[in-house]
């Protein structure tokens, strides 16, 4: 675990820039000097002397607070802290139309804003570009004084402050920003008014009953001193217990400096979100992204690479996977420094919450009088044995997003972070949506950008459907399915990336369905070029419902094929029986919803000259309505069925439906019938399939396997299949 800093970056500006027309202050400067000796104080202070800057006169500067600031905010860490102090002159220049003041500094330049804006010390930069990006906790206390010609009527320099009460994760603020025209400096004390009492409070007067003032202990002090109007105060997350200044001690027996509340109990997390999409994306980037991540370098694997990831991503002493049986504890895998007899305690008492409330709480944190801290997350249980994640000593920023860390902590466990990244930061952000349901529309929009990518990273193979016959020379290849793979040579689909879309709702959903059929209609047609077929072998693609409602996904289908130059009659879409057909949250359709969807289905295929069919018959909602009403050329029987003591029966009924509109003298063919998923382990052999009259086959039989490339199948291949139709294998 990195050693902590503490910064503090204190700013005292009297003699305000070039040509601001604001009368000049006597104190802010020695108030900032004030600061900094408590700060420091031997006695009292908790920074250091080389990470505390002051910038005061002719040498507080925008651009060089502005580049400190930022190499700050950049370097840090999540246990480190930043308290930034202004005092002086803020504006809100006359031309602006976003409400976002300056901090006024010795070279401000009020008329260069106009042309650039970024000039100066701007609210929003400190907001953006210092607080959001500071990875541990940070506080700013503003100590302005309002004067001159840039006052008006609608005083909006007050509403300008006002705008920064957007709340940023881990970060706590004391904004004293008086309205009127006089400056509030104090004669008597020859301080600022706010900075006299803030000095008062960090000397004792706001410390609790060990002596200890916090942040939060100092800004209810100051709003008890009947300052007019009040100073604003934001006390958020760790502000309450991140201590300023302690008690008069030797710096080496001091304790540590922000201990959990309620040492020797345990807390459960709990689970704001729209207060902490900061601090989750800062711990995505330091799984995910961080090129100081040492896995990167050494390439571990296994379980020893995942303990090694979440520490570093907590900036925690150590990690370990710890088994709680009984009152045995085991450790199962952990990283560099765990010492299992030294915590002993605390796992003991972790262990108890771990087994009694396993099923109802994600997550708690134990601490004990020393100041040592453990989170615990339960990974999997049976009987009276839990598995849980245990993590000593983490930065405490992180620790207050409470329950929203521990799914985060689960699934990055039972994700692949190094081997696969883009899908499991993807399973992160869909076990957020799951748990805890809408997310900050800025983790949402990243979530839905991250989707793209993890679609756009997938292959397209082509699996055939091969036509039975009892001649070899009748065995053929009838069409292709499209299917999303994660690698030209994986087997299986990958179902979880392509069913996450489903957590998130129609507009992921739409998004998946439209990237795979463009890139399976664009391989299609590159990988037809170098083929026999040239054209005359059809392409099935999946779809959900919900997307064959969107008027942008069929945009797309017709985009993509005449793009690929690909007649719309190669193109089949398949409808998953995975899929309700039923109208969304506070959608109305005008007819019952089967009618609807045939009358949808009916206009796409006259207007694009595209095909469908049902697909999965027999799993989710699956019904013979839908397969008999449904204007389809196909039906797909899911292999499931191939395994159901009943399969026989099933498929024959299947057989029947779709010769009914033949038969009724309604359609000039009968519905092909598709058994999906057979392979040559199945139960029930192609002899018995092709005597009930199905006459087609998708799966991994006879050695036949999916590829980039649509590929005839071999003579030996075609003959072992007329064998197995005839019975002779």
């Amino acid at each position: 675990m990195a050693p902590s800093r503490r910064w503090a970056v204190l700013i005292g500006v009297n003699h305000c820039g070039y040509d601001v027309q604001l009368p000049a202050l006597r104190y802010a400067e020695s108030d900032a000097q004030a600061m900094r000796g408590v700060l420091l104080d031997e006695r009292i202070g908790t920074f250091d002397d080389g990470d505390v800057e002051l910038y005061i006169g002719p040498c507080a500067t925008w651009h060089e607070i502005k580049t400190r600031l930022r190499e700050i905010a950049l370097d840090s860490g999540p246990s480190d802290v930043l308290l930034v102090y202004f005092a002086g002159h803020a504006l809100v220049p006359e031309w602006s139309t976003q409400l976002d003041a300056y901090l006024v500094t010795a070279d401000l330049n009020p008329d260069g804003l106009r042309r650039e804006p970024d000039n100066g010390l701007r609210m929003a930069f400190l907001k953006r570009d210092v607080f959001e990006a500071f990875a541990g906790t940070s506080f700013l206390i503003l100590d302005c004084c309002h004067a001159g010609i840039y006052l008006d009527a609608e005083l909006r320099h007050a509403e300008a402050m006002q705008t920064y009460r957007t709340q940023v994760d881990r970060h706590s603020a004391l904004l004293a920003c008086p309205n009127g025209s006089a400056a509030r400096e104090s004669d008597e004390h020859r301080q600022g008014v706010l900075t006299h009492h803030l000095l008062r409070g960090l000397r004792g007067e706001a410390a609790d009953n060990s002596g200890r003032v916090s942040f939060g202990q100092m800004a209810n002090f100051v709003a008890e001193q009947g300052i007019e109007p009040p100073p604003v105060q934001l006390v958020h997350l760790w502000g309450p217990t991140t201590v300023l200044t302690q008690p008069p001690v030797s710096r080496n027996d001091r304790q540590a400096l922000s201990e959990p509340a309620n040492p020797g109990t345990t807390r459960p997390c709990k689970s704001p979100l729209e207060d902490l999409s900061s601090s989750i994306m800062q711990l995505l980037s330091r799984v995910f992204r961080s090129e100081a991540h040492p896995m990167r370098q050494s390439h571990q694997q296994g379980q020893a690479e995942r303990v090694e990831i979440i520490r570093y991503a907590l900036d925690a002493g150590s990690v370990a996977v710890v088994e709680f049986s009984g009152p045995g504890i085991g450790v199962v895998n952990s990283t560099a420094g765990f010492n299992k007899e030294e915590l002993r305690p605390l796992l003991e008492l972790s262990a108890a919450d771990a087994i009694q409330y396993r099923t109802s709480m994600p997550g708690h944190i134990v601490s004990n009088e020393a100041g040592r801290r453990l989170l615990c997350v339960p990974l999997s249980y049976e009987d009276d044995r839990t598995l849980t994640l245990t993590v000593v000593d983490p930065a405490l920023a992180p620790l207050d997003m409470g329950e929203p860390l521990a799914v985060m902590l689960r699934t990055i466990w039972d994700s692949n972070p190094l081997d696969d990244p883009l899908e499991a930061e993807m399973r992160v952000m869909t076990a957020l949506r799951t748990n805890f349901g809408r997310l900050p529309l800025n983790l949402y929009q990243y979530a839905f950008s991250l989707y793209q990518k993890l679609i756009g990273s997938m292959i397209m193979v082509f699996q055939p459907v091969v036509e039975l016959d009892l001649r070899a020379a009748g065995v053929s290849i009838q069409n292709y399915e499209a299917l999303a793979r994660r690698g030209a040579h994986e087997v299986r689909a990958p179902l979880m990336a392509l069913q996450m879309a489903h957590a998130w709702g129609d507009r992921f959903i739409i998004e998946r369905d439209a990237l795979l059929l463009e890139k399976a209609v664009h391989s299609y047609a590159a990988a037809d070029a170098d083929a026999p077929w040239q054209g005359t072998k059809p392409l099935s693609v999946n779809v959900a419902v919900r997307s064959l409602l969107s008027d942008s996904y069929l945009t797309q289908v017709s985009k993509a094929l005449t793009e690929a130059d690909l007649n719309p009659r190669t193109l089949t879409l398949e409808i998953s029986e995975q899929d309700a057909i039923e109208p969304g949250p506070g959608e109305r359709w005008p007819q019952e919803p089967l009618a609807y969807f045939h009358r949808r289905l009916t206009e796409l295929a006259r207007e694009l000259r595209i095909n469908f069919a049902v697909d999965d018959f027999g799993v989710g909602y699956a019904s013979l309505a839908r397969m008999a009403e449904l204007p389809l050329t196909q039906i797909k029987v899911d292999r499931a069925v191939l395994h159901h003591p009943l399969a026989v029966e099933e498929l024959t009924l299947v057989a029947r439906v779709a010769r009914d509109a033949l038969d009724r003298g309604h359609a000039p063919n009968a519905r092909a019938v598709i058994v999906e998923g057979y392979d040559d382990e199945a139960p029930i052999g192609l002899k018995q399939i092709y005597d009930l009259g199905i006459h087609h086959i998708q799966g991994y039989f006879c050695g036949e396997a999916a590829s980039t490339s649509l590929r005839p199948l071999n003579q030996s291949v075609r003959e072992r299949i007329a064998a197995l139709v005839r019975g002779e294998e």
